[in-house]
């Protein structure tokens, strides 16, 4: 498992070989890959993104904040050329901004709201290719392909809603 995310390109090639093994049409495979493969794609891709914004800015904030006091207590709190502006209070202008940023985009949030919307997406795909979860009662694939459609239409929206609600609202 990758440090940064669930889905590796190598999950991703195994369920395209499922897809185009699977019994479902020439249609409703590229069907099931736009509205499944593609948007769990998505997701994990932003997940990945914010969580390494997250991490880096904390780790940023954190080795500046211990450096501070360090630098205050030797020489190196040096005025930076000509001006007046020293080191520490660069130092301390790099953890305001980095702060700034972090409660701004709420990488947090976002990369959490998106690593389960991902995975939800992923189990709900992983159900309807083996036929369990919501489709163990279904008789073949293609008969279990319209759930699996609205069921994931369904996700999609509540997710939408959602990031609205949770996290564009706190902006």
């Amino acid at each position: 498992m990758n440090r940064w995310h669930f889905n590796s390109k190598e999950n991703f090639k195994s369920y395209n070989e499922l897809i185009e093994r699977s019994a479902l049409s020439e249609t409703d495979k590229i069907l099931f890959t736009v509205s499944w493969l593609n948007y769990l794609k998505y997701l994990d891709k932003i997940a990945i993104k914010d969580s390494l914004f997250f991490n880096v800015l904390q780790i940023l904030i954190l080795v500046v904040g211990i450096l501070i006091p360090i630098i205050e207590q030797t020489e190196l709190n040096s005025k930076i050329g000509n001006s007046s502006i020293t080191v520490i209070s660069v130092l301390g202008i790099t953890i305001a901004i980095a702060t700034a940023l972090i409660r701004h985009f709420r990488f947090e949030e976002r990369w959490k709201h998106y690593r389960k919307n991902a995975e939800i997406i992923r189990n709900e795909g992983e159900d309807f290719l083996a036929l369990t979860g919501n489709y163990e009662s279904s008789k073949n694939i293609h008969h279990a392909f319209k759930k699996f459609i609205e069921n994931i239409t369904v996700i999609k929206r509540q997710e939408v809603d959602s990031y609205i609600i949770k996290v564009r609202k706190k902006e």
